[in-house]
């Protein structure tokens, strides 16, 4: 009897690989899929939670520098003149919006990473409430532009005045522009921290009104029960 009468053995796969130690092609492609979709919900919550830490810290920096200034620069040894009564106003307003936005922000990530539904409607109110901050922020910034450049030609003034002092020659100092210069370099310096700062809010809307991720979040609502 010749090979050829005997049928090939039914557990030996129909395409083996050329390489013999190389695993099989697996053909559950739609579970390597969702698996590649299910990793939103760890690579997006990660990044917003730093984002809401740092931008965190930022404006609380920010915010206790304009507040104390006086005490600040007594320490450094310098004296520089205080912001406008303007600025300190629409600083503190900025930050008082922004700190309880961010702790929204954290919040709402740190659910996303538990899978609980309210993270994404979190997240969903700082994306609203961050992005109307932006547009408020431009309206501020176009009334307080002026006072703002101002602000700043007088304190490369007095900071050239402290480095000739400190020795330095003319050409070691600083430049000091003219008001109209000050105000394009404020004019373009608000814009791109204006469009860095809705980038991310515009991403994580993006992300969550996504077909495939609105269906996982909704899943998470009634869980499948364990055998």
């Amino acid at each position: 009897m010749t090979d050829s009468q005997f049928p090939p053995p039914s557990d030996v796969p129909s395409a083996m690989p050329a390489d013999p130690y190389a695993p099989y092609p697996s053909s559950d492609g739609a579970s390597d899929l969702a698996l590649r979709q299910s990793r939103w919900r760890v690579i997006f919550p990660a990044i917003s939670i730093v984002i809401g830490v740092f931008g965190m810290c930022f404006q609380a920096a920010f915010a206790v520098q304009v507040t104390f200034w006086d005490a600040i620069m007594a320490r450094s040894g310098i004296t520089l003149t205080p912001p406008p009564d303007v600025i300190r106003w629409t600083t503190t307003a900025q930050v008082a919006l922004i700190v309880p936005l961010g702790i929204v922000l954290i919040a709402g990530s740190a659910m996303l990473f538990l899978r609980k539904p309210l993270g994404a409607r979190l997240v969903m109110v700082w994306v609203v409430g961050r992005l109307l901050l932006v547009i408020a922020g431009l309206v501020a910034a176009a009334v307080t532009i002026k006072p703002q450049a101002e602000w700043g030609l007088t304190l490369t003034a007095e900071m050239r005045d402290h480095m000739r002092k400190q020795g330095m020659t003319e050409e070691q100092l600083p430049k000091l522009p003219d008001a109209e210069q000050a105000q394009a370099d404020g004019i373009r310096n608000i814009s791109i921290v204006s469009i860095a700062t809705a980038t991310w809010p515009f991403v994580m809307a993006i992300v969550l009104t996504r077909r495939h991720v609105r269906a996982e979040i909704e899943s998470w609502k009634n869980p499948a029960p364990t055998a």
